[in-house]
This record gives structure tokens, C-alpha cells and sequence, in this order.
């Protein structure tokens, strides 16, 4: 008898794929989903009078935990909740008036979360790129927003999700072509809260020390905003686009403009 010689082959290992996380909060789930979790913690909150978790939110709604605990990072960053300490949440007082009001005029109450979300970084995205554009489509409006929240390709439905959360609050509409359009600013230019976010490379904004003799000078010492605006296509700078920025500017209370070059 022969005998037969096993040949063991070493198997490759397989490699880890490593994926980048952008550098956002993004949405877990869908707009639908997200109603539903903000109305939960206002429930199980009730109205914003006592800290609750993710798994009393999740019974209030009957979704799974998971899907709570998902979103709660992109609802913090958005000011939609807060977190007094870890592990536990509270809606912020926006939040509240929508879940109360939805239930007699939805419409009317998605006001409440224009103004919040006009205050974070994926609404100002909105309300900037709508000042310089009447129209844009839904990819070119996606890479605006995955450029702000250094989103990778692996990102691509979180941001849909993102820009269906965002035409439901009406800050921005879409038309019957498909096509994005400016919502609904009323709100959010009456809002004295509204703020553009500045920079983070580029901290421009300070104040002048006080000297010691001069207190009440200090107290209306005048601040300077830099507003950064990337223009992709020579095209866009026109006369009705400088005047549409203008107009958005002056909603800002800025008294003075002046426009500057940066040569790179």
C-alpha cells in the first residue's frame, strides 16, 4: 500500500478593509425614521422635563434600540437633542414645539426644525449654496454636503438620507423636474440665533483686548465674521448671483461687506 501525502496549502489571510468615517455626524436612517425617534424622545422625555435613554425612546416608538442609538450622534450634532450626561438625552425646546404642533399642522411645525437645523453645518451648506444657486441637482447638492462633512464614497446613502431629511424640514424643496430649489427662509431669516459657522482652519474672528480705562469702549467692540464661498465654475459669477449673496449677507446684520480675493 501506498501511502497518500496530504498537501496543506496555506490559505491567504483576508485583509481588514479599513474605511475612512466622515468627519460629520450623517443619518443612520431615513427622514421617516428620524420623525419618529425625535417625537420618541419628546414622549419619552415628557416634553423635555426628564432625561431618558435610547432604549426608553425605542419603546415609546416601537423601532429597535439600534436604530435609536444609530442617530443619536447626527440628532446631537444637529441640536435636536442634547446630552446632559452620558447616556442619557434631552430634546431641545425646537424640538419639543414640533412633536407638539405636528400632530394639528405638520407643516407648520417643521418651522421649528428649519431653525435648528439652519444653525448646523449641513443647513448652512443649504442656505449658502441656495443663495449663489436658483437650482441644483440632487448629485451636485450631495457633493456639496459630502465635501463639507469629508464624507468618502462609502458615505453615499447616509448623505441621501441626509438630503431627504433636509427637504422634509422645507429648507429645501424639490421641484417637479427633480430638481433642488430654495425652501423656505422666512423662519430662519427672522431668527436671531442664525450664525454662519466659521472655519475651523481659519479662526478669523476676535475681539480687541480691553484696556483698563476704556470698559465701555470694549463692551461694543466690533467683531468681524469671514465668510469663506468656493466657486467651482467661473460661469456662476454673475450680476444676479453677487446680488442674491448680497441680499443673503445683509440677513446675516452685516453692516459692511467687503469682498476679498484669495490667490492660491
Amino acid at each position: 500500500m501506498s501511502n497518500e501525502t496530504e498537501l496543506k496549502t496555506e490559505q491567504p489571510q483576508k485583509q481588514k478593509t479599513v474605511k475612512l468615517s466622515a468627519e460629520k455626524a450623517l443619518p443612520q436612517s431615513g427622514a421617516e425614521t428620524l420623525i419618529k425617534i425625535i417625537k420618541g424622545y419628546v414622549v419619552a422625555s415628557q416634553g423635555g422635563e426628564s432625561q431618558t435613554n435610547y432604549k426608553d425612546v425605542a419603546s415609546a416608538t416601537t423601532l429597535s434600540a439600534a436604530f435609536v442609538s444609530g442617530n443619536n450622534s447626527f440628532l446631537a450634532e444637529s441640536a435636536i437633542i442634547t446630552s446632559p450626561k452620558y447616556g442619557y438625552y434631552l430634546p431641545s425646546e425646537e424640538a419639543v414645539r414640533y412633536a407638539r404642533e405636528a400632530a394639528w399642522d405638520e407643516d407648520k411645525a417643521k418651522s421649528h426644525l428649519r431653525k435648528l437645523i439652519s444653525r448646523c453645518w449641513y443647513g448652512q451648506v443649504a442656505i449658502q449654496t441656495f443663495a449663489l444657486r436658483s437650482t441644483l441637482t440632487k448629485e451636485d447638492f450631495k457633493k456639496s454636503l459630502a465635501i463639507k462633512a469629508g464624507a468618502t464614497e462609502g458615505d453615499s446613502n447616509a448623505l441621501d438620507r441626509l438630503i431627504d431629511f433636509i427637504i422634509y424640514t422645507g429648507l429645501v424643496t424639490e421641484n417637479e423636474q427633480g430638481s433642488l430649489i430654495k425652501g423656505n427662509l422666512d423662519e430662519v431669516a427672522n431668527s436671531p440665533s442664525i450664525y454662519a459657522e466659521p472655519d475651523r482652519r481659519d479662526q478669523s474672528t476676535s475681539v480687541p483686548a480691553a484696556s483698563p480705562g476704556n470698559t465701555a469702549q470694549t463692551s461694543a467692540a466690533n467683531v468681524s465674521l469671514v465668510l469663506h464661498f468656493h466657486v467651482k465654475d467661473w460661469s456662476d459669477l454673475t450680476d444676479e448671483n453677487a446680488e442674491a449673496l448680497k441680499k443673503w449677507v445683509a440677513k446675516l446684520g452685516c453692516e459692511q461687506v467687503q469682498i476679498g480675493e484669495d490667490k492660491q
